[in-house]
């Protein structure tokens, strides 16, 4: 009876502790790569826990110092770009990752000195008492060179038709009655920037380049309503002008209407100066190395690009950099203190000369045709610290599609995201092979992708504002591109801050946390439903008491065969 007492007891508290323990498991589950149940596992906790967007700050503050130090900052190819590299590359070795930089051949562009641009107003470069200085002047991104002495020339305007808003550029025709009547054979010409947003109006432009070929071409912005916008560049602009190799620079609202308004009472000459250098030679991709603990030979890829355009590039990409160094640290820190083991390799790459059309990733993917298939994920960082989170768009593959994977990790962050289409930043290349090919064909070379698969998981993570232009479309204006893209400016303006640093990079950090190393989702763990196992359970001690209470019943009825025996 004692034994069959015990039986049933142990069998109860059996049943009772699975119970307990496949309840406890039902309700803390781990998240599945698929969605999101609203909240972190302990180890996503201690990780993302980790991040510090002060000291993701601090990165960026060293980067911009670098490009301060350069008179091209860190264009693609210079010494700054140079300095760079060398520098992202000793930061991953001090966090403990394996690092190294691979080399690749490509166009250089350099500044051996300052650009300038001198108003002189009586044409005589002997006398110094009438001349200015224009100090907002820089030259575009990849200008051609002057001469080493700079040019010397008399300044004409090219006008623009009236426009009372950014809607009404192209409504007006260019008066080329005016503009023909204007030489502009061996003169500097000044017009607006705004010449590039119709495509009719640039037509004429070229057109008229190619007809009278100035010897420099300096634009400003030329409508009032512009007048909030500082210094702009874009992205390599000075190349738009290597066919007539004129050198190209730009200068600010206020600057360009001084200079109209002296042309118009004086007919004034200008001396420009563009000490570039362009040549081929060598530009760097850095990598640092997680090696991983299950899957090693998948791989996932954290990226940011880290060149510039001419200013000092504290948002783009400076921002995005600094959160590929701190993930870098905050997962070496985690795996020293065991908090987190990844599956897979986790590769850090900030890629040089983005700003040339992505040449750094296309580079990359042409060295690792091999790896390509074992890439499960790119997550690529660009911009980011600002007030508005963005991910883009992906395709499903295998059941798993990153942009969902980021947008939930962002909400379980307590962090708003919006979702947008795919931009032209390195994540793309992987992408979107065709498009990175068509991009290289622009520089007259070909990247030979089309017998890779791409990688469709590979998104950019970015924030907003972003472009000047973003006052139209979002109410706040971004200031990439400018003389406004520094620390000082972002500080003033209250543009990328450590607490956005912060958020954004946690974000990244949890979503490579969740990217399965197949680049296939996780099932959602199974489970059943607890009222199931709580008949399940009563069924089965039920069953139990049954069955001992049959068995005892059993034991009375039988008749006494030996009376001795009892005795």
């Amino acid at each position: 009876m004692i034994e069959v007492h015990r039986k049933i007891v142990v069998l109860t508290l059996a049943l009772t502790l699975l119970f307990s323990t496949v309840l406890d498991t039902q309700f803390k589950a781990p998240l599945s790569y698929a969605g999101s149940n609203g909240s972190l596992t302990s180890q996503e906790s201690q990780v993302t826990a980790l991040t510090n967007g002060t000291a993701a700050y601090n990165y960026d503050l060293e980067l911009e110092q670098i490009a301060f130090r350069h008179y091209a900052f860190r264009s693609g190819g210079s010494a700054g770009a140079d300095e760079t590299a060398n520098w992202i590359k000793e930061q991953f070795e001090g966090l403990g990752l394996e690092a190294w930089l691979e080399p690749f051949e490509f166009t250089t562009w350099d500044l051996l000195s300052q650009p300038s641009l001198i108003i002189d107003e009586d044409g005589d470069q002997g006398t110094a008492s009438d001349q200015t200085m224009i100090r907002s002047f820089q030259c575009e991104h990849y200008s051609w060179h002057t001469p080493q002495n700079g040019v010397f020339a008399d300044l004409v305007i090219l006008p623009l038709p009236e426009a009372n808003n950014r809607d009404e550029v192209g409504d007006n025709s260019i008066n080329m009655t005016a503009w023909n009547a204007i030489n502009t054979t061996g003169k500097i010409v000044l017009t607006g920037k705004e010449v590039r947003w119709n495509l009719n109006w640039l037509s004429a432009f070229l057109d008229k380049l190619g007809k009278q070929q100035p010897v420099a071409v300096v634009q400003t912005w030329w409508y009032n309503w512009m007048n909030f916008t500082p210094l702009t560049l874009g992205s390599s602009g000075g190349r738009g002008y290597w066919g007539f190799q004129i050198p190209a620079g730009f200068v600010n609202y206020e600057d360009g209407l001084w200079i109209r308004n002296r042309e118009t009472a004086t007919n004034v000459s200008a001396h420009l100066s563009v000490g570039s250098i362009i040549s081929n030679g060598t530009h760097y991709n850095v990598v640092g190395k997680i090696r991983g603990y299950k899957n090693p030979e998948k791989i996932i890829i954290i990226s940011s690009h880290y060149d510039t355009v001419m200013c000092g590039g504290f948002c783009d990409n400076g921002a995005g950099t600094a959160g590929v160094i701190e993930l870098a640290r905050v997962f070496a820190e985690a795996v020293e203190k065991g908090y987190y083991r990844p599956d897979y390799t986790l590769l850090f790459v900030t890629f040089a000369s983005e700003e040339l059309w992505l040449v750094g990733s296309i580079n990359y993917v042409k060295q690792h045709k091999n790896e390509m298939a074992n890439i499960s994920a790119v997550v690529n960082l660009d911009c980011i610290g600002n007030d508005e989170l963005r991910v883009t768009e992906t395709n499903p593959v295998n059941g798993f599609d990153l942009d969902e994977t980021i947008f939930d990790a962002a909400k379980d962050l307590g962090i708003n995201t919006i979702k947008e289409p795919p931009g032209d930043s390195d994540h793309e290349t992987f992408r979107n092979l065709k498009r990175a090919e068509d991009l290289y064909r622009d520089w007259g070379l070909e990247a030979n992708l089309s017998d890779i698969k791409p990688v469709e998981s590979s998104a950019m993570i970015i924030s907003y504002p972003l472009l000047y232009s973003d006052k139209w479309t979002i109410g706040k204006p971004g200031w990439i591109h400018t003389s406004y893209d520094n620390s000082t400016s972002t500080q003033t303006l209250n543009w990328v801050e450590p607490s956005k640093l912060q958020n954004h990079i946690k974000v990244a950090a949890l979503s490579v946390m969740r990217i399965p190393p197949s680049g296939q989702a996780t099932p959602e763990p199974f489970s059943i439903p607890w009222w199931t196992l709580g008949i399940a359970v009563a069924v089965v001690i039920g069953a139990a008491v049954v069955a001992y209470f049959v068995k005892v019943r059993k034991q009375f009825k039988q008749p006494v065969k030996n009376v001795a025996a009892l005795n």
